[in-house]
């Protein structure tokens, strides 16, 4: 059974959309911007399918995406990433000696034991 074609809540006009779109340098919050564009075309809106194609996310990827623009409105297509980075990483640090010619590893420990 075919889905229904998804329906863009108008928290912005078109062409606030495309305003959005091109001043947007951020990579993912981009395309994201481009999704609901298309999904939202005036006088022709695409299918999540001709979407999926278009921008190489999956028909999956494109609801999720328009699900959340439509509960939380432009917010929701920000990159999160930027404002919540995750957790250090396990990787332990490269150092050199104080004369800057040898390499050693110093494991993850806490700053006061490091120095």
């Amino acid at each position: 059974m075919p889905r229904s074609r998804i329906q863009i809540e108008p928290h912005l006009d078109y062409s606030e959309l495309t305003r959005c779109y091109r001043s947007c340098h951020d990579g993912k919050e981009r395309i994201r911007w481009l999704i609901i564009r298309l999904l939202s075309r005036p006088n022709n809106p695409m299918k999540v399918e001709q979407v999926a194609e278009i921008t190489g996310i999956s028909a999956d990827g494109i609801r999720k995406i328009a699900r959340r623009y439509n509960l939380t409105g432009p917010d929701g297509l920000k990159n999160g990433h930027s404002r919540h980075p995750g957790g250090k990483s396990g990787v332990a640090e490269l150092r050199y000696d104080k004369w800057g010619q040898g390499m050693f590893w110093l494991p993850d420990l806490p700053r006061q034991e490091r120095d």
